[in-house]
């Protein structure tokens, strides 16, 4: 599925989503996690490149339109992803949410198409329990 396969509808955000010019196909899965990223209210732009997914409500100044992913920015509601397409994992990288609610909603848009085959894994914890929380709800995601 590639943006030219997606029928434009308002809702479907396609002006918020960039593909980096060396992955001009991307896989059905990455066209999926980045529209329903895009449904979310807040976030203006998602990079879609070879094995990364960055979706933030603020973008970097510079040449290169970039979602602000840092983890703790004071106001960037944001989720960086890595993707294995060989192993069909999808890797919680960086999450942010100043914005009560919104971390959570940007697992969902992410796990929402997520096929079965595929799993959801975090490396690395340091949320203070928001992904215990999320284990709750979503039983697929492994904390590693």
């Amino acid at each position: 599925m590639t943006t030219k396969n997606i029928k434009y509808q308002k809702d479907n955000h396609l002006d918020k989503i960039i593909i980096t010019r060396n992955f001009k196909n991307p896989p059905p899965i990455a066209m999926k996690i980045a529209l329903n990223l895009s449904q979310i209210d807040l976030i203006r732009l998602i990079r879609i490149s070879k094995g990364n997914i960055w979706a933030s409500s603020e973008i970097k100044n510079g040449r290169i339109k970039m979602p602000i992913t840092q983890i703790d920015h004071p106001t960037a509601v944001s989720i960086s992803l890595l993707i294995d397409y060989e192993i069909m994992d999808v890797q919680f990288f960086e999450i942010n949410s100043p914005v009560r609610g919104y971390a959570s909603k940007l697992v969902e848009a992410v796990l929402k198409n997520l096929p079965k085959s595929w799993s959801a894994t975090v490396v690395m914890d340091w949320s203070g329990g928001f992904w215990e929380k999320m284990i709750q709800k979503h039983k697929r995601i492994e904390i590693l």
